[in-house]
């Protein structure tokens, strides 16, 4: 693998987005369709109540897979001198998909947990 310049490093930070941010989609999509399921079929409430608990934790999984990518890109890019800008350089380029990143999450969890809460 070459030695990144800035504009590589941020098409990959953007890449690592976009790839995270299907996962949050595909996880809030499967949430819709199995509260919507329960919601016509109830069980007894505490079967519903463990399950509804483990989607919480996925969802806070999933919302981890950005930040846990970034940095695992950024440490390996460092560790085998891949990346030749300074480590402030680098961390400006992720500002700006980081707040997205932190945006996109709290929306999310601010239109499922009340869903999710039993």
């Amino acid at each position: 693998m070459s030695i990144m310049t800035p504009e590589r490093i941020g098409t990959a930070i953007w890449r690592h987005l976009l790839s995270c941010s299907l996962l949050v989609l595909a996880a809030a999509l499967i949430v819709t369709v199995r509260v919507a399921y329960l919601e016509i079929r109830p069980n007894d409430n505490s079967s519903q109540l463990i399950e509804m608990a483990c989607w919480r934790v996925g969802l806070l999984l999933v919302f981890q897979s950005a930040p846990l990518l970034w940095a695992r890109f950024i440490y390996k890019g460092y560790k085998q001198n891949l990346i030749c800008i300074p480590l402030y350089q680098t961390t400006a380029l992720l500002r700006m998909p980081l707040a997205i990143w932190a945006a996109g999450c709290l929306l999310t969890a601010a239109v499922f947990w009340p869903v999710l809460h039993v």
